[in-house]
């Protein structure tokens, strides 16, 4: 296909303007989809083969269990009473160690399962397309397609593996970019303030690497998503994932794999089924599996938000708050301890680090706030506020659990 496009082209030189331009860049993004699906395909295929070894290597051991297990039942026949009782303790151990053998063969198929649907549903996945429009300062207008993705660069897969050989430190920066997932990444940022949390985090992704031991991806498991552990296989990081900060880390594999499992990919909840514009409770049970605790701010008893946030902070639990539809900009204290009115923003999930009498610590995950007066100045993502101004600008805080 791509050798006739290129040859037909090719052989009209007097065909010039807008709609041979038009057709060219038509022609080459055919052809790049084309050879995402062959890679894909071959990709599928050889997951196929692996899970074919294995379920024949399971069939194998299975199969040897059960002659064992005859074998030990017509020894057992055999037996008189007498020896039964005196060699019970013996016959037990024989049967706990063939149970043993089946479960962990039961096992390892399983999770050959998992990946081998998991490298499958990636092999043939394309992001939907989620075209947006943006105006630069010059005037002009570009078209944007928030599901693009790239490669990892040899620098960010090593900074990955080594963070998640060792969650005792944060995993990941966050800074979000053009997705609206902000439920998503304040949501994993509350998991990252916790080594208990972190450790949980770490556990979710395990690289694969080939029979020479070359890094292929990594798998994700989500154990609260579509009601029960949905694995996915994650090779590539969104491009327009991060803001101002390019740098791939482990949130970007997460949120891969978040869009990746959402038919709708980088378009919003309703109607698309998309991963952006959702709630930070939702999404939390996602990560954990355990449903989160959600207090509202229904205006007669906004003390509760206020208690639910200082205990979540102190039992060390993941706390999101989640911003009203009416904000207004508000002066608070950053991390240097000076005050600046910034913009809290609507609709908008922050992850709570720190709450006391005195006032709730929140983190932005666009990575930065905006200053009121001049919104091109970014300032510090941290800012501590007071209660009466958190309760003019927050619908709710989200408690989540670490399983």
């Amino acid at each position: 296909m791509g050798t006739s496009l290129t040859g037909a082209i090719s052989t009209c030189d007097d065909w010039t303007g807008l709609a041979k331009e038009a057709f060219i860049n038509s022609a080459t993004a055919e052809q790049k989809e084309i050879n995402i699906w062959e890679d894909g395909c071959l990709q599928a295929a050889n997951a196929l083969k692996s899970y074919y070894f294995t379920l024949e290597w399971v069939i194998s051991s299975v199969n040897n269990i059960r002659a064992q297990a005859d074998e030990l039942w017509a020894q057992f026949q055999a037996m008189s009473p007498e020896t039964r009782s005196s060699q019970h303790a013996e016959i037990e151990g024989e049967l706990a160690y063939l149970q043993k053998s089946y479960d962990d063969a039961k096992h390892i198929l399983s999770e050959e399962a998992l990946n081998t649907a998991a490298i499958l549903r990636e092999a043939l996945y394309f992001t939907p397309e989620d075209i947006h429009t943006e105006t630069l300062k010059n005037g002009k207008i570009r078209r944007l397609d928030y599901g693009d993705t790239r490669s990892l660069t040899y620098t960010e897969l090593q900074e990955i593996l080594d963070r998640l050989a060792d969650p005792s430190s944060s995993l990941f920066n966050i800074d979000q970019g053009r997705i609206g997932d902000c439920h998503l990444l304040a949501s994993l940022n509350a998991y990252n303030q916790s080594e208990k949390g972190r450790e949980h985090l770490a556990k979710m992704i395990t690289p694969l690497y080939d029979s020479d031991n070359r890094f292929v991806g990594f798998f994700v498991t989500l154990p609260g998503y579509d009601g029960g552990h949905q694995r996915v296989f994650v090779q590539d990081v969104l491009v327009h994932g991060n803001g101002d900060d390019t740098q791939a880390d482990i949130a970007s594999i997460f949120e891969k794999a978040f869009i990746q499992a959402h038919m709708g990919g980088t378009q919003g909840k309703f109607p698309a089924w998309g991963a952006s514009g959702s709630f930070s409770a939702w999404t939390m049970k996602d990560i954990s599996g355990e449903n989160a605790a959600i207090t509202a701010n229904l205006g007669f008893d906004r003390d509760a938000m206020k208690e639910a946030a200082i205990n979540g902070i102190q039992a060390e639990k993941p706390v999101v708050a989640e911003s009203s539809i009416a904000t207004h900009d508000t002066t608070v204290t950053t991390p240097d301890g000076s005050r600046e009115n910034i913009q809290i923003v609507s609709q908008h999930a922050y992850t709570v680090v720190g709450a006391d009498e005195n006032g709730v610590t929140l983190i932005n995950p666009w990575g930065h706030n905006k200053l009121s007066d001049n919104p091109d100045i970014h300032t510090d993502a941290t800012f501590t506020m007071s209660w009466k101004d958190f309760y003019a600008n927050f619908g709710d805080v989200t408690v989540g659990r670490i399983p």
